[in-house]
């Protein structure tokens, strides 16, 4: 690849731990602005159990890996009161001053964020050059999906870290195969299924496809995987069965506990939103749409770009994309582009290895990076809600984690102290206990009802209403369809409405 001579892996490294202290900055500065997301309380008491109680119970839909780097911060906290996990969660964070123990819950994503972007290098200076790891973590640093969910506690950004430092390993292993990269492959695999299940799909179809590249390579060189690979792969499995096991206390019961919960999630189905319309099933497509509306536009033409150039030289990156794609889009899940972030990981190496093999197209590769840095700069701090010129009304094309997931709930907190609103009727989209949060007298509805006076309602919570029922629909409309209101972050709608 053209530009390996330039970039010495030691200031390659240099360069990734400038792009990690930076893109750490970026995302610790908005910790405060915030409120909690829909899960963050949820995955925040998960934690607490763990650490405080040993227990793994608490909510079996994710493993435990970053929830407990979320709670270590509060394991000297005393036990909330009760037993409903939300409200133990709630009780947890509103103990004390609420904006402080946000940063504390989720600073402790932050480490998984750094991975991430190390991990990314990593894998693109085994495959290509240290100047492709550096590009690759640059490119991969700018995204605003990728920013937004390093931001909060939540199990996104870990799995996304896991998926590059498990493949990297997966193909260190199968080139050059030893004991050592066997105990370092299990290890990769363990904490990826210890980071998120969807890690449980993602993953052995990703693996499949390096493993068949790397098979029919091989065999083109007269160098076929040798059995001693197939020896050391069944060590990794034991090394990564026996971490997981100790990862969930020395059971396997919270685990086969957890698949089934999740697997039982996606056959029920979930409230998805498309185009301003509702499917408890889903859109086989929602993924392939979620990506290109929440992905930068230089991004994508960078990766498509590269992933057509690749499809020679190292078809694995464009396949292992692919692959986590197709998988996703059988899910009935569709909430959020959180959901497939991990496809970042093999796109932004496609997209530094389009910039380096096109020397010639370097002004305009040079262009195309710097719309995509002006474009996440001028995000900040709403990397959550953000979409690319494609979608001038959000609000139309996707919702929940993608534009509302009840983030701007404190923003609204703040604004009516400022304007010092007497009172305030709400129907938000949020998790926090807003009866601790210091909004002004206040009433939550929960009934179709006459509103007058001010009244501040989520963009998630007026596609819900919509789509409820006609009854609900009509009032809705009634109350606020054409009335001017004043934006509240890029979710929220206050209107006055007498």
């Amino acid at each position: 690849m053209a530009g390996e001579a330039f970039v010495t892996r030691q200031r390659a490294w240099i360069g990734v731990a400038i792009i990690v202290a930076l893109s750490l900055g970026r995302v610790a500065a908005t910790h405060r602005v915030f409120a909690q997301t829909s899960d963050e309380h949820l995955h925040l008491i998960a934690g607490y159990d763990v650490l405080k109680h040993h227990s793994w119970m608490t909510d079996l839909h994710h493993p435990p890996l970053s929830r407990v780097f979320f709670a270590l911060p509060f394991v000297n906290e005393p036990d909330p009161a009760g037993t409903d996990r939300a409200i133990r969660g709630n009780e947890l964070l509103t103990n004390g001053r609420y904006e402080s123990n946000l940063a504390r819950m989720r600073i402790g994503n932050l480490l998984f964020l750094a991975l991430a972007i190390i991990f990314v290098a990593r894998w693109a200076m085994h495959l290509f050059s240290p100047e492709a790891g550096l590009l690759s973590a640059a490119l991969f640093a700018m995204l605003p999906p990728v920013l937004a969910h390093g931001g909060l506690a939540t199990t996104d950004m870990v799995v996304t870290a896991m998926m590059p430092f498990a493949l990297d390993e997966l193909t260190r292993l199968a080139e050059r195969p030893s004991w050592r990269r066997a105990a370092m492959t299990g290890v990769a695999i363990a904490a990826g299924v210890l980071s998120k299940y969807s890690f449980l799909v993602f993953f052995p179809a990703a693996a499949v496809v390096l493993l068949a590249v790397l098979w029919i390579r091989g065999r083109r060189n007269a160098s076929p995987i040798r059995p001693l690979f197939l020896a050391c792969g069944i060590v990794a499995l034991i090394i990564a069965a026996a971490l997981i096991w100790a990862g969930f206390g020395f059971s396997f019961q919270p685990l086969i506990d957890g698949i089934a919960d999740v697997r039982h999630h996606d056959v029920t189905g979930h409230r998805n939103f498309l185009f301003e319309k509702l499917s408890w099933n889903g859109w086989w497509y929602y993924f392939p749409v979620a990506l290109f509306f929440k992905t930068p536009i230089p991004f994508l033409l960078l990766a498509l770009i590269g992933c057509a150039l690749l499809t020679r030289r190292r078809p694995e990156i464009p396949l292992i994309a692919a692959a986590i794609l197709g998988v996703a889009m059988t899910s009935h899940i569709n909430i959020g582009v959180r959901h497939v972030l991990p496809i970042y990981a093999p796109l932004a190496i496609a997209a530094a290895a389009a910039i380096l093999a096109l020397p010639r197209f370097r002004i305009a590769s040079a262009l195309l990076v710097l719309w995509l840095f002006v474009s996440g700069a001028a995000a900040h701090p709403d990397y959550l809600p953000w979409f690319n010129v494609f979608a001038p009304h959000p609000e139309k094309v996707l919702n929940d984690s993608n534009l509302d997931w009840g983030q701007d709930v404190l923003r609204l907190v703040r604004y009516t102290r400022r304007e010092h609103i007497p009172s305030i009727s709400l129907l938000l989209f949020t998790s926090a206990d807003v009866d601790r949060l210091g909004f002004p007298p206040h009433k939550v509805i929960k009934v179709v009802e006459p509103i007058h006076g001010w009244f501040a309602t989520s963009e998630m919570e007026i596609a819900i209403g919509e789509t409820h029922s006609p009854k609900v629909k009509n009032w809705l409309d009634a109350m606020i369809a054409g009335k001017p209101y004043t934006r509240i972050g890029k979710s929220i709608r206050l209107y006055h409405l007498d």
